[in-house]
């Protein structure tokens, strides 16, 4: 059974959880949004540095890994479906690669390091 100092901590966590989605929502700059609500920016960091560490506690799914890209050979046209297209201006071509609902819009000057790391994670997908 929780003891008055947990629940009090937790409503106060609810609350600060809830300050911190207002003020990401506000589209105010955070040093903004502190001095208007009368709270320095250091109190806003640490309330959600401790929000966070608390989601991150309670949290039963696993946090995705992050896999490091390397370019080490070219995806054929096969593995990764890439389509070229004028942009609606007609002005400049854009590429599109598209594979399992994830879709990739960049200028057609893309570098080949970039689209080559771009295609290698999709592979991961």
């Amino acid at each position: 059974m929780a003891t008055i100092k947990q629940v009090k901590n937790e409503l106060r966590h609810k609350q600060w959880a809830e300050e911190i989605a207002e003020c990401q929502s506000s589209g105010m700059k955070i040093s903004e949004w502190c001095q208007m609500k009368g709270i320095s920016c250091n109190t806003y960091y640490r309330r959600l540095r401790i929000v966070r560490n608390e989601f991150l506690e309670r949290s039963e799914a696993p946090l995705r890994e992050i896999v490091p890209l390397s370019i080490a050979t070219t995806p054929t046209a096969e593995e990764v479906p890439v389509a070229v297209k004028k942009s609606p201006d007609h002005k400049s071509e854009k590429v599109f690669i598209r594979k399992n609902g994830i879709e990739i819009e960049l200028p057609q000057n893309t570098d080949d390091h970039t689209l080559l790391a771009l295609l290698r994670g999709l592979q991961q997908c």
